[in-house]
C-alpha cells in the first residue's frame, strides 16, 4: 500500500507537465461551498453506486461489505457525519438513501475517479485492471481545471476505461445498460458495454479472458443447471459464472 501511495504522489506531481499547465496545481476542489473529507466523500460515492444497482435504500450491511469495514463503523459515520449534514437520509428497517445535496457530492466525487482512470490508463499507462485503485485515491486531489484539461486531451471520453458512464459536469449520469452476459441465450452474440464491478481481481479476470468494452462475446453454452456459461471471446473460450456474467453489461448487435 505504501509503496502505491508514493508512486501515485509521484505521478500526481507530474501533472502540470503532462496537463500542459502551471506548475503546483491546487489540490482543493473549485467549489465554494464546503468540502467534505476524504472519507465522507467515500461513503457518498459508495452508497450512489450501490443506488444505481437497485432501487430505493441501502442498508448498513451493504455499505460494510462494500467498504470493507464492520457494520457498526458505518452505523457510526452515517449518524454522526452523513446524516447531521443532511448528505443521507436514514430510516430504521430500511437504511439509507442520498439527499440532494449528497447526491450531487457523490456525482462529483464519482467524475473525479473515472476521469482520474482515463488519465492513469490513457496518458500515464497505468494498467486497466489497477486503474480503479489508484484513481481511489486521485479522485480526492485532482482539480475541476485538471479533469477539464484531460477530458479536453483525450477527446472528451464518455466513459471509464471499464466502459462506465462518467457523469458530465452538470451531474448528469446516464444509466448502465440494463442487459448482462447473463441474460443472453446459448448462441446469443453481443458487445461489451462495461464491466460494472471495479474489483480489482475481477477486472484482472476479465483484462485475461480479453472481455473488454467493446469486444464481442458469444454464449457458448449455458450449464444443464443455469449457474455457468461458457462464453467465447476472439477465439478463446471461457468458463463464466452467471454471478460474474452478469456484472458484464451488454448490448445486442441490434440494439446499436
Amino acid at each position: 500500500m505504501l509503496v502505491k501511495l508514493i508512486q501515485c504522489k509521484a505521478l500526481y506531481l507530474g501533472l502540470p507537465k503532462i496537463l500542459g499547465m502551471n506548475p503546483a496545481p491546487e489540490t482543493k476542489s473549485e467549489n465554494t461551498t464546503e468540502t467534505p473529507s476524504a472519507s465522507v466523500q467515500e461513503y457518498l460515492e459508495a452508497i450512489l453506486r450501490l443506488l444505481n444497482k437497485k432501487e430505493g435504500y441501502v442498508k448498513t450491511g451493504e455499505l460494510a461489505k462494500y467498504l470493507g469495514v464492520v457494520p457498526a463503523s458505518v452505523t457510526d459515520k452515517v449518524k454522526k457525519n452523513l446524516t447531521k449534514k443532511n448528505y443521507v437520509v436514514w430510516k430504521k428497517g430500511k437504511g439509507f438513501k442520498l439527499t440532494n445535496k449528497g447526491r450531487k457530492i457523490a456525482l462529483d466525487v464519482l467524475r473525479r475517479h473515472r476521469i482520474a482512470e482515463r488519465l492513469l490508463v490513457d496518458l500515464l499507462g497505468v494498467s486497466w485492471e489497477e486503474a480503479h485503485d489508484m484513481a481511489c485515491e486521485w479522485e480526492h486531489v485532482l482539480t475541476e481545471e485538471q479533469c477539464n484539461r484531460v477530458l479536453e486531451k483525450l477527446d472528451d471520453p464518455a466513459t471509464c476505461p471499464h466502459g462506465n458512464p462518467i457523469p458530465d459536469a452538470n451531474g448528469t449520469l446516464h444509466p448502465l445498460t440494463e442487459l448482462s452476459l447473463a441474460d443472453l441465450d446459448q448462441g446469443e452474440e453481443a458487445t461489451i458495454d462495461c464491466i460494472s464491478d471495479e474489483n480489482l481481481e475481477i477486472l484482472r479476470m476479465m483484462a485475461s479472458m480479453g472481455m473488454l468494452p467493446g469486444e464481442s462475446v458469444r454464449v457458448v453454452q449455458v450449464s444443464p443447471i443455469g449457474d455457468t456459461l461458457l462464453i467465447e471471446v476472439g477465439t478463446a473460450q471461457f468458463a463464466l459464472s452467471c454471478d460474474l456474467a452478469g456484472r458484464v453489461r451488454v448490448r445486442r448487435d441490434e440494439e446499436e
